[in-house]
């Protein structure tokens, strides 16, 4: 995140600088929300509804019970909640990865730039539906 560099450079001097790798704050938001929530927490939700272990909209009424009382908490102690968090809660679309898009594109998600490593599509906010 391009807003905490300044912290990383005086806990590890030129952490970051050869690769490349800080990219806006509203970027890493984002990918950080995408393979934190969609691909990890969304994917085992998906994976046990269609498992038949319990139902889906259980486990999304649960993540959001979850992330507002996160939420609440980090508020109430004073902490920065991470954009993802109000994401979550709030917007009624999500931008996912559409990895399909992205080899059909010729894109590669590990090399080049940022904005030319992969297709994001929007998708619904299950937590909001």
């Amino acid at each position: 995140m391009a807003s905490r560099i300044g912290e990383l450079d005086r806990l590890v001097a030129g952490a970051g600088q050869e690769s490349d790798t800080t990219v806006p704050d509203e970027v890493a938001d984002e990918r950080l929300g995408y393979y934190l929530g969609i691909n990890n927490i969304l994917g085992l939700i998906g994976g046990f509804g269609s498992a038949g272990l319990v139902a889906e909209t259980e486990l999304f009424h649960a993540l959001r019970g979850g992330l507002a009382a996160t939420r609440e908490a980090m508020t109430v102690a004073g902490l920065r909640v991470p954009a993802m968090v109000d994401t979550f809660l709030t917007s009624p679309t999500l931008r996912c990865k559409a990895n399909l898009l992205t080899r059909v594109h010729g894109m590669d998600e590990l090399v080049g730039p940022v904005a030319t490593q992969s297709v994001y599509v929007t998708i619904p906010n299950p937590l909001r539906s």
